[in-house]
């Protein structure tokens, strides 16, 4: 589920929510079949994740797609090795690696436009405080050509057209609205963006690293079989 998630969200950040539909349906079928292995815990996991995933979804923290795939994650796989909240861990994981990389990229952009240009970072922006202009150093950074799923971080002031100021808003309150059509022919110059990262895509990988000794396991019991 989440690797076929992960494609939609790397190649379009748009995810189908049949796809949730399903493997969320199909997770709550097993559990009429299996009700018996289903214990307290398993059902405070899935509380806890669903709170959680909507107070995310609410405070504009993370996406529509987001927030259903925490939902399956935990209808399908609320808990692992008896006492780790599998959709907790994986989400609190993707959400560091997430903020680390997209600091990191930001970072090495801006870093790179200072040497290039020999100009101090945000110089347009003279409306804009210092403390502001730091911040804006770790979360936004100039467009580039190759980028596509970024969205507008600046506008311009109304009184002042040639003045600007920044938009450092959580990133899903924009997401929704995305088209990437109209940011590359409405902002054909060069403006600072937000980076748009595949959230679902660092929680399948948090994912299969968590379950990789179950995986193995698996792996070396069907291997002792088929000998």
């Amino acid at each position: 589920m989440l690797g076929a998630a992960s494609i939609f969200d790397v190649r379009t950040r748009k995810i189908p929510d049949v796809l949730w539909l399903i493997c969320g349906g199909l997770g709550i079928i097993l559990y009429v079949f299996d009700w018996q292995s289903v214990t307290s815990y398993h059902i405070l996991s899935m509380v806890v994740t669903g709170a959680t995933a909507l107070l995310l979804y609410l405070y504009k923290i993370t996406g529509t797609a987001d927030l259903f795939a925490l939902l399956s994650i935990a209808m399908i796989l609320p808990v692992c090795y008896e006492f780790v909240m599998v959709p907790i861990a994986v989400l609190i994981a993707a959400l560091m690696l997430v903020v680390f990389f997209t600091v990191l990229y930001n970072v090495f952009l801006n870093v790179s436009d200072i040497i290039k240009s020999k100009r101090i970072m945000f110089f347009e922006f003279k409306t804009e405080s210092k403390y502001r202009k730091v911040f804006a150093f770790f979360v936004i950074h100039r467009k580039r050509k190759f980028e596509k799923f970024v969205i507008p971080a600046e506008k311009s002031m109304s009184f002042s057209p040639s003045k600007k100021s920044f938009v450092l808003l959580p990133l899903s309150s924009k997401r929704e609205s995305f088209d990437i059509l109209q940011l590359q022919t409405k902002y054909s110059g060069e403006i600072f963006v937000q980076n748009i990262p595949p959230l679902i895509a660092y929680m399948f990988g948090i994912t299969i690293f968590v379950l990789f000794p179950e995986i193995l396991s698996m792996l070396f019991y069907y291997f002792r079989l088929s000998n």
